[in-house]
């Protein structure tokens, strides 16, 4: 290989590191701005479905909020918001349980947290609501 071709190469390199530099820079600077906001583990839309079996399933969102001192929110449903009257976060083995009442029917929800480092983390677990009772999934949008 001669001279010029060796320039010609090392030209070449520069050029692929200045641009591989000049489109990773930016994602590596926006990164914190993908993340911010996640706050408290439960703080976002959660939305997924509940249901007594496979074949039978309801859609579920849920918007949780965290004030500094407790953790505030509601179940959605067709008929509006359904404010939760209890709502607790065991951070010893992250697990959540979440209480609410709307014209007579009661919603005891209990789950655990799964992916707790990513910003699309999920709750799973039972889902009780008036007389019926089953599984849910939510995930964090």
């Amino acid at each position: 290989m001669g001279p010029k071709t060796r320039s010609n190469m090392r030209t070449l390199l520069v050029a692929c590191l200045i641009g591989w530099f000049a489109g990773a820079l930016p994602a590596v600077g926006q990164q914190p701005a993908l993340n911010e906001g996640q706050g408290h583990p439960l703080k976002g839309v959660w939305i997924g479905d509940w249901g007594a079996d496979r074949n039978n399933r309801q859609p579920v969102l849920i918007e949780m909020t965290w004030d500094g001192k407790a953790v505030t929110g509601a179940i959605h449903s067709e008929t509006g918001p359904i404010a939760f009257t209890k709502a607790e976060l065991n951070h010893d083995n992250w697990t959540v349980h979440l209480e609410a009442e709307s014209k007579g029917v009661r919603y005891v929800i209990d789950g655990a947290i799964a992916n707790l480092g990513l910003a699309n983390r999920s709750i799973s677990g039972t889902w009780v609501q008036g007389n019926q009772r089953g599984d849910f999934k939510i995930t964090r949008h």
